[in-house]
């Protein structure tokens, strides 16, 4: 203030102190650092070349407390910080994840973001031991009291085949069509066994063979292979918009439907602001209607 003002009676009025009490603090800071500060001209005070110097980085280190406080204010309310988000294949896929995670990114600029993608059963341990702090998976929900989970997304599945194959000549495959025919499909996920239940549930119920031609450690590859004519795959349905020469892609008619979830998933009871607010905006903006994201209904 003394150096702003150029006058210690000014600056002692600014700072609403007695101008003895503020005269010595300026000797305690001078003999603290062992080197005159201020020194008088005519009627005014100015700062020495050392002065100069102090006041200029102690200016910087009160700019920086001020952007501490203002930091610390807004991560305190998941404004500013870190948040690693995992991903599976899958769910990278799906436009209402890439949806959160655009409109989560515009809502707090100052929140640094990282994605790591991953399968279910590496990213449950990476909850757990928080090298993440939310994931995207596919159902079901992990099976620990240490992680709460919420469903985002619920869809159907989609039939892809071999672009010269009878089938592809159709809108939509009844499930009974596939009796008998060479299915490929995923193996290995926490999901997978679940989404083999249903699909051995449905075939059995249609009284139809499922017959597994071959598994495949991603879906991406049960594309792949359906591309080179080993059979025909079956995956969730955010997958039917990649493209990919030599297959096509169709809508599958069973009753009940085939759906599979997308969950979100974070530690239980984290105290993070951020995570409280990913949570609630996955919660926001989770899909309302699902029929587009479900195979589309014969004509």
């Amino acid at each position: 203030m003394v150096a702003e003002e150029g006058h210690v009676t000014r600056a002692a009025e600014r700072l609403r102190v007695a101008q003895p009490a503020l005269t010595q603090q300026i000797k305690a800071l001078e003999a603290e650092l062992r080197t005159p500060l201020l020194r008088r001209v005519g009627r005014g005070i100015e700062l020495t070349e050392a002065g100069l110097v102090f006041w200029r980085e102690a200016q910087a280190i009160l700019d920086r407390v001020r952007a501490a406080c203002l930091i610390a204010q807004q991560t305190a309310r998941g404004l500013a910080g870190r948040l690693a988000i995992g991903l599976t294949e899958t769910a990278s896929f799906a436009a209402p994840v890439t949806a959160v995670l655009k409109q989560a990114r515009e809502r707090w600029p100052q929140v640094e973001f990282s994605l790591v993608q991953a399968r279910s059963n590496d990213l449950v341990p990476a909850l757990v031991e928080r090298r993440i702090d939310i994931a995207f998976m596919r159902s079901p929900a992990p099976d620990t009291t240490a992680l709460h989970s919420q469903t985002f997304l619920s869809e159907g599945l989609v039939v892809v085949a071999p672009d010269t194959h009878p089938l592809a000549a159709q809108r939509s495959i009844d499930l009974a069509a596939l009796d008998g025919q060479p299915i490929v499909l995923p193996r290995g996920r926490s999901g997978d066994a679940t989404l083999r239940t249903q699909l051995v549930a449905a075939f059995a119920a249609a009284g139809c063979e499922l017959r597994v031609v071959q598994e495949t450690p991603e879906y991406l590859m049960a594309i792949n292979l359906a591309a080179a004519g080993i059979g025909i795959a079956l995956v969730p349905a955010v997958l039917g918009g990649l493209r990919r020469d030599g297959v096509v892609y169709r809508s599958l008619r069973c009753t009940p439907p085939l759906l599979t979830e997308i969950i979100v998933v974070s530690r239980a009871g984290d105290p993070a602001p951020a995570v409280a607010n990913f949570m609630a905006l996955a919660a926001e903006l989770a899909p309302r209607s699902l029929q587009r994201l479900r195979p589309s209904k014969p004509a």
